[in-house]
């Protein structure tokens, strides 16, 4: 539903104790904007599936939040890394507030804009299928998606989050995966009866 454009840039990394990454299209838009230089500072993941895309590009994981929400990494980092001076890679546009949680817990976190979203376009004729199952990653695919399409009664929407779940218009009551994992969402959307 979205793609996405690389925010070209110089990073000085020389000031900072650590990465926070909230996306595997963050750190693979990290990894080409800085060729790579990010791999000298360890990384705060919000979830599983960033951790292993940091680690399959060489980088190093030095903590994941025990839930992939931005409130929940924020606090969480404060915690257990008072000390540390973070820079925070991400996209344009940010539902959470995770520098503004840092800064009033007295933490030190810069902001490097590396990637921006935009929605793709879509024909009429690419609607999903009567009955499907549509699972929602973030509120930029939301969004994108009632771009693209109005609702049909038989989908069932599950959303990954509450974010994601808070973006949907009122006439459509997503489920919430239980896991922010997307293997875990289909299981959840295949295998579950909708409310």
């Amino acid at each position: 539903m979205i793609h996405f454009t690389l925010i070209p840039q110089t990073i000085d990394f020389s000031g900072y104790d650590g990465l926070i990454l909230t996306s595997k299209q963050g750190v693979v838009s990290l990894d080409e904007v800085s060729h790579g230089e990010w791999k000298r500072l360890p990384a705060a993941a919000i979830g599983k599936m960033t951790a292993e895309e940091i680690e399959k590009r060489g980088g190093k994981v030095i903590y994941i939040a025990s839930k992939a929400y931005g409130d929940v990494l924020a606090r969480e980092l404060a915690e257990r890394f008072p000390g540390f001076r973070w820079l925070y890679a991400r996209p344009k546009v940010v539902v959470s507030k995770i520098a503004k949680d840092l800064r009033e817990a007295g933490i030190e976190v810069d902001e490097a804009v590396i990637y921006e979203t935009s929605c793709t376009c879509y024909d009429e004729s690419r609607k999903p299928e009567k009955g499907a199952a549509l699972i929602f990653t973030a509120p930029s695919i939301v969004k994108c998606f009632f771009e693209n399409f109005s609702w049909d009664e038989s989908w069932r929407a599950v959303a990954i989050g509450n974010k994601t779940a808070q973006a949907f218009p009122d006439y459509v009551n997503p489920d919430i995966s239980p896991s922010t994992s997307l293997d875990e969402a289909i299981k959840f959307a295949r295998f579950s009866t909708p409310d």
